[in-house]
């Protein structure tokens, strides 16, 4: 039932923001985006990603955001597997701007979030400023939690739905600098548990990759919009990982040498914007 209720919010918010900007003749801006990302511990997953999004000229934005998931380091085949995961995300947010210069923006966002083990609802606020023509800041604050969440096993009927629903929040700060058409991004990520479920020997099992019921990762991204062809964007990030210090990371445990690695990840990618 919650999950028809956050595509139910999401539609009429779409509705009401079209409706609102039906009254202006000129379109918002739309952005097509085919991503790929590459995470470089033993080579292990793909994930190709495809994104459409729409700002309309009132300030509502809405997009969808397919990915697909491939697993294919050496490690998980010889075990028998690699699996191939979905995930669809539907965003939303608005924004509004003011200052002189409109050097200020703000703004909710509202996410609804489908993958084959869990749907998830995410929502919370941003603020942004220009500090020159350079320079801009901007801050997120976003909370999140499963609506259901399931166990695939081998045989369907032997699949469950699972009691332990995450919750977390997600602060993210991004540092922007341009030159000329060269737009570099430092994102800082602060991830926080606020729910809990314990085993049954009494080990906390709402943890990140690092043991703790927090982490701090870091993104770095290179922006380059082509001079004579302003709609063409290409883009490469870094995405820092913690390291991983889970029992479940040691090879005794698991048999994967993971232990004290860090589950880095590189992504390329291109925009059009029309």
């Amino acid at each position: 039932m919650k999950k028809y209720l956050a595509i139910a919010v999401l539609g009429a918010l779409s509705f009401n923001a079209a409706a609102e900007d039906d009254d202006n003749l000129r379109p918002g801006k739309s952005t097509i985006a085919i991503k790929w990302e590459h995470k470089l511990l033993d080579g292990r997953t793909d994930r190709p990603k495809v994104e459409f999004g729409h700002r309309m000229r009132n300030g509502f934005k809405f997009g969808v955001e397919q990915a697909w998931q491939y697993d294919r380091s050496k490690s998980e085949k010889e075990v028998g597997f690699a699996p191939e995961q979905y995930e669809l995300t539907f965003k939303t947010d608005y924004q509004t701007r003011w200052g002189d210069n409109n050097e200020h923006q703000a703004g909710p966002v509202l996410d609804y979030q489908t993958k084959e083990t869990a749907n998830s609802i995410r929502f919370g606020g941003y603020y942004g400023y220009k500090i020159n023509s350079d320079w801009q800041v901007k801050v997120r604050a976003r909370y999140s939690q499963h609506l259901d969440r399931i166990s695939l096993k081998d045989d369907p009927a032997d699949s469950y739905y699972r009691d332990d629903k995450n919750k977390e929040m997600r602060y993210d700060m991004w540092l922007t600098y341009r030159w000329d058409n060269f737009r570099f991004v430092y994102n800082l990520i602060h991830y926080s548990k606020i729910s809990s479920y314990k085993n049954d020997s009494g080990v906390e099992q709402h943890v990140y990759s690092n043991g703790d019921r927090s982490l701090f990762e870091h993104e770095f991204t290179a922006n380059y919009r082509f001079p004579h062809a302003k709609k063409h964007t290409v883009y490469g990030k870094f995405k820092l990982k913690t390291e991983m210090l889970k029992d479940s990371h040691m090879v005794e445990n698991s048999g994967y040498d993971w232990y004290g690695k860090r589950d880095n990840a590189i992504e390329l990618g291109y925009k059009y914007s029309f």
